[in-house]
């Protein structure tokens, strides 16, 4: 019972490094699933042969817009692990907890690598089979969500210990 505490204590960041994964996670899903419905009723209009002129043109240009969801999940990423850098400076801790970061990380790693194989299996269905050629980038950060989670470790500890004490821990 005293890991999974360490999972609710707010020294340790487990919580914002399982943020930005299950965030990832979850945008990246999201959008794939977005991309397959929107083409699903794109096909549907042209199948009833409506789909011309204003209705067209509106179709194209939504089905384009959600092309923007692949550098939005990059960008994501990237604000997401600047958000766990500036958490980890803004708070004060000793560094017995960047030991059991460093201790707790191969689970972490592992949950992450968990992560990883449920996005390759969902990703892989044949349903998705168009939507992974227009989301390159969201599948390459999906499919290497331990690494995502090592720069958010590595930032976050960096982050925790490179701030001068301002004596929070003295008694």
């Amino acid at each position: 019972m005293k890991i999974l505490s360490l999972f609710r204590n707010r020294k340790a960041q487990a919580q914002n490094y399982f943020a930005v994964i299950i965030f990832l996670f979850t945008f990246g899903i999201i959008s794939l699933i977005g991309y397959v419905l929107t083409t699903e009723m794109i096909s549907a209009w042209i199948a009833t042969g409506m789909y011309t002129g204003a209705v067209a043109s509106a179709g194209n240009s939504f089905l384009n817009s959600l092309l923007v969801f692949d550098r939005l999940t990059a960008l994501m990423m990237v604000i997401l692990i600047v958000g766990v850098g500036v958490t980890s400076y803004r708070l004060a801790t000793s560094p017995v907890y960047f030991v059991i970061t460093f201790v707790m990380s191969a689970l972490y790693g592992l949950v992450a690598y968990f992560f990883n194989y449920m996005f390759a299996q969902i990703a892989s269905h044949s349903a998705f089979s168009t939507a992974i050629a227009y989301f390159p980038v969201t599948i390459l950060i999906c499919t290497n969500l331990h690494w995502v989670m090592l720069v958010c470790i590595i930032v976050g500890s960096i982050t925790l210990y490179a701030k001068r004490e301002q004596g929070q821990f003295l008694s």
